[in-house]
């Protein structure tokens, strides 16, 4: 085997060592793996309010990650919103929107009827401290602060109210 081949090869095989690698340590978990223990945060909210999510322990948070540019969270908003209101008082939803500015969530916002938290990560630290990667990501925090559902794409209402039960 000549010397060009073998480092061919060799850079092919670390290529793909490096991917499963990548792949591995930074995958959102499946709903079915065991509970992690959610990554605490403080973020503003829309209307300049201090949001933390270790203050919320003995309730239901679901943490929902989105932006105005996604049509998927579009579709979505008014689900989570019938959510929140279908569980008021032991649900609470938070959505954490994506480096954007407050005049471009506001309208979105109110043309959907949108009345949980809207929270702002200006420096997406809490989209890189839950792995997120693409849009609408979601994750259910028990009253403990473990994250017992995750959702990638849309979040199936039905499973987050089972669990809520």
């Amino acid at each position: 085997m000549t010397r060009r081949r073998r480092m061919i090869i060799a850079v092919l095989v670390s290529s793909g060592i490096l991917i499963i690698a990548f792949v591995l340590l930074t995958r959102f978990p499946a709903e079915n793996d065991d509970p992690d223990y959610a990554p605490d945060f403080t973020l503003s909210s829309l209307n300049g309010e201090s949001v933390t999510l270790s203050d919320l322990r003995g309730r239901y948070v679901l943490v929902n990650f989105w932006a105005t540019w996604c049509a998927p969270c579009l579709a979505e908003m008014p689900a989570l919103q019938a959510l929140a209101d279908d569980h008021n008082g032991s649900l609470i939803v938070l959505g954490i929107n994506q480096r954007e500015d407050p005049s471009a969530i506001e309208p979105f916002i109110q043309r959907l009827g949108v009345s949980f938290p809207i929270l702002l990560d200006p420096d997406d630290a809490t989209l890189i401290n839950y792995q997120v990667m693409g849009l609408p990501r979601s994750a259910l925090v028990d009253p403990d602060g473990f994250i017992i559902y995750r959702a990638f794409g849309e979040v199936d209402i039905e499973a987050v109210a089972t669990l809520l039960t």
